[in-house]
């Protein structure tokens, strides 16, 4: 999947509000997106790095539409917190 097919659906993604945030801990933030299939996104605040459970990231190891869609939502409520 070319990089542009990947950021313009993880834009879908969050403009659809198909990313939710469901659990914070003090080392990781969990989400669910919804895609065809929902996927599990975790976010490890101590590495700083995003892991998905879908097959492309799994197999290409790099940066998914869920974990681009994790990032949107991640950007949009921080600025709703300033």
């Amino acid at each position: 999947m070319a990089l542009k097919e990947i950021e313009k659906k993880a834009r879908e993604l969050f403009r659809e509000g198909r990313v939710r945030s469901d659990f914070e801990s003090e080392k990781r933030i969990y989400f669910t997106v919804y895609s065809r299939e929902a996927h599990s996104v975790i976010f490890d605040k101590e590495k700083n790095e995003f892991k998905c459970d879908c097959k492309y990231f799994s197999v290409k190891q790099r940066e998914c539409s869920h974990i681009k869609a994790c990032k949107l939502l991640l950007k949009d409520l921080e600025k709703k917190r300033q």
